[in-house]
């Protein structure tokens, strides 16, 4: 079996749409990783919603969305505002972790009623970014800074300085 080829991280979102300046931002952290990582962010367009809509059913459709894009193998992290709390350090000696399993990463970004309950618990670790809830566009930018930061830590790179 021949050399294992580049690590890719998936940041995939329930987006109904992805302003100029998120993909700006996104695109800014995206270039100053090395040819290490290679980071895509996947936006899927949500069920349609209308006055009266049921939520579980909504969740659930995003669900099957989220769960088509990602790889059998990939590890999974799943963004909740109910999920583990890390530190900056915390989550290097995460990432460490992760990356020494040689599979990709997926991050996965639920819609305005969060993530299916079954997506959390199947997935392979839970996290928060914050108990503060954010405009869903600045979800993946946050998440790519806070990968960059932990990812320049593990190059002594001064970045986290």
């Amino acid at each position: 079996m021949g050399p294992r080829s580049l690590m890719k991280v998936n940041f995939i979102s329930i987006e109904s749409s992805r302003p100029k300046w998120a993909s700006e931002a996104f695109l800014s952290y995206e270039k100053r990783f090395n040819n290490s990582l290679k980071i895509n962010w996947i936006g899927l367009k949500p069920p349609k919603r209308d006055r009266n809509y049921n939520v579980p059913d909504i969740v659930e459709r995003e669900k099957e969305l989220l769960t088509s894009r990602i790889k059998k193998n990939d590890f999974v992290i799943t963004l909740d505002k109910d999920g583990k709390n890390l530190t900056t350090e915390n989550f290097k000696l995460k990432f460490e972790e992760w990356t020494s399993y040689s599979k990709d990463i997926s991050f996965i970004v639920g819609g305005p009623d969060g993530l299916s309950p079954k997506l959390i618990t199947d997935s392979n670790f839970c996290m928060s970014l914050s108990k503060l809830t954010f405009p869903h566009s600045m979800v993946p930018i946050i998440a790519i800074e806070q990968l960059y930061r932990v990812w320049s830590m593990t190059q002594n790179h001064p970045y986290h300085k």
